[in-house]
């Protein structure tokens, strides 16, 4: 029997999600964390992926971090420099992009789509333990929305060499509003979607209407992203420390390396308590370094940013210019509370939805589809570029001396409608169908009512051919 599973493999860290009795479930790894850092490290001879890799001594180790920017078939310069810069290993690009591993033991070379492939037969490995059964590991994957086909193939493609069968590529936006279930949602809702990662920021506005999404507007921003914020709270503990011990960790690449990795901790464990204890052996010099810091103070540390943060999202709104009414968070670095509440301030009176924890949010909704699409296996979605037909002209029912506009023209199919009947004491009741309220009837519906609780509920919905109507 298939099992559905949905992955999000973001720049800094990786999140998978099963759906099983008709509820998304998020799988946790080898070591009980939720999320895995999407990290691959050399350590001598052996290949290290998540945590193993971020963890230990990195020194010893070839370490390439945020690979995902260089599966971006359309990366820039800016991106090869901040790959490169934040990793260990050498980057070779000339006629091929080449990462160059080398420790003390051997030099192996490798390339963004093994090293992608190796983070998702991790997460295989993961998945496949947690399997009760055997059977295929259908997958649902998400992209970012502004990449093309061929970057999103060789995402599919990296998949599926770690042993996934994969159903469907969707966008990032797509996958958080499947999360919250909002294309269910039986009113036209306008939803941002705020997206804040390790590296970078995506801020979109989606109209939901009759069950289907379309992005309204969208900023990509490649300059802001959570590891700025890691920075600031490095820069803070260093300079605490150089006033107590007078040595300057910002000297030592060794030292900023270890403070980076207790900040980026130190920073998570703030999200949810009000204090967090930072302890780092031998940071310099030999000398140990222990600290407790506060939310308080992490929170004034990054005051200054809060409006940069927030300007590609008021950016949106702006250009969107309707009405927002739901905000759906998402990215690990949206678990901070001062970023939440900025956000939720932008649009006071839109509902903000966060009961999922934001890293996890894309992976949930793309197990979500995954478990729909197993519901109907001979669909398949792996075109991209789907012909859907819209509705052509208006519908209108008649049944008593009522006349209702049962859809609008550019009604999508499937979509659906519920109206409520008063039938009186009628023991049957005739609807028809019109294109206008004075035009002849297309077709006639019968129903015995007689048995029927009243007042009746109407469910009609728009099929390719046909609209069934339904009473209950």
């Amino acid at each position: 029997m298939a099992a559905a599973y949905g992955i999000h493999l973001g720049n800094s860290s990786a999140s998978l999600a099963s759906y099983s009795n008709g509820a998304p479930l998020i799988i946790a790894n080898d070591a009980g964390d939720r999320v895995t850092p999407a990290i691959v490290a050399l350590n001598g001879t052996e290949w290290e992926i998540g945590l193993p890799a971020k963890s230990g001594q990195p020194a010893s180790k070839s370490i390439i971090k945020h690979n995902k920017r260089l599966m971006n078939s359309d990366f820039n310069a800016e991106d090869l420099t901040y790959v490169e810069t934040s990793s260990s290993c050498r980057i070779q690009n000339e006629e091929k992009l080449v990462y160059e591993f080398e420790t003390s033991e051997t030099t192996l070379y490798s390339n963004p789509d093994n090293i992608a492939t190796k983070i998702y037969a991790k997460l295989f490995t993961i998945a496949s333990h947690a399997m009760n059964n055997e059977g295929d590991l259908k997958l649902v994957l998400a992209a970012p929305l502004h990449w093309s086909t061929a970057s999103t193939e060789r995402l599919i493609k990296c998949a599926e060499l770690a042993g996934f069968d994969v159903l469907q590529v969707i966008s990032e936006p797509a996958a958080a509003l499947l999360a919250y279930n909002i294309e269910e949602s039986v009113e036209d809702v306008n939803v941002l979607v705020y997206r804040l990662g390790g590296t970078s920021c995506d801020v979109s506005v989606v109209k939901v209407s009759g069950g289907f999404m379309t992005v309204e507007k969208n900023i990509y921003r490649s300059d802001l992203g959570g590891q700025c914020l890691t920075k600031d709270l490095a820069d803070y503990i260093a300079a605490e420390f150089k006033q107590k011990w007078k040595l300057d960790p910002q000297e030592s690449r060794r030292a900023m390396g270890k403070l980076l990795i207790h900040a980026d901790n130190c920073k998570h464990v703030l999200s949810t308590l009000n204090s967090a204890h930072v302890f780092i052996e031998s940071l310099l010099d030999g000398v140990d370094w222990s600290q407790n810091v506060s939310r308080a103070r992490f929170e004034n540390i990054i005051s200054s940013k809060i409006s940069a943060y927030m300007e590609p999202a008021q950016k949106v709104i702006e250009s969107f210019g309707g009405q927002i009414h739901k905000i759906v968070i998402c990215g690990g670095s949206m678990k901070i509370p001062k970023l939440q509440s900025a956000i939720a301030n932008l649009v006071p009176e839109a509902e903000v939805l966060s009961g999922i924890s934001p890293d996890e949010v894309i992976a949930v909704g793309c197990a979500r589809e995954a478990g729909l699409l197993l519901d109907i296996p001979e669909f398949s979605l792996r075109d991209l570029n789907t012909e859907v037909e819209f509705l052509g002209k208006d519908i209108y029912m008649k049944y008593l001396d009522q006349t209702v506009q049962l859809f609008k023209e550019g009604t999508p199919p499937y979509a659906q409608n519920t109206h409520s009947i008063d039938a009186g004491d009628a023991k049957s009741l005739n609807i028809t169908l019109h294109e206008d309220p004075e035009s002849e009837q297309f077709a006639t519906e019968s129903f015995n009512v007689e048995t029927l609780k009243k007042p009746l509920t109407l469910k009609a919905t728009l099929q390719q051919s046909n609209v069934l109507l339904q009473l209950e």
